[in-house]
């Protein structure tokens, strides 16, 4: 597996829950159409406790991580082909 950076528009509520809004990827925004669920997952890769959200992006499925404070960045995950 290899961890891909990206960017993501948020939401931050004033309760404090984060909500992706959009991806930013190569210049080009795609919009997250809804999350199906977010929960506290660790994919095989080097990362900071990140939540998974596992989100409906432009009517495609997609899988994001964003990695816990201090970090707090963004990433998917592109699993290697054998």
């Amino acid at each position: 597996m290899q961890r891909i950076a990206i960017a993501v528009i948020e939401l931050c509520d004033e309760n404090g829950k984060i909500t992706p809004l959009a991806v930013v990827k190569d210049g080009k925004r795609y919009e997250v159409d809804k999350v199906l669920s977010s929960m506290r997952h660790a994919p095989d890769v080097e990362c900071v406790s990140p939540t998974r959200y596992d989100c409906i992006v432009e009517g495609r499925k997609k899988t994001i991580y964003r990695d816990a404070y201090p970090s707090q960045k963004w990433f998917s995950v592109r699993h290697d082909r054998t």
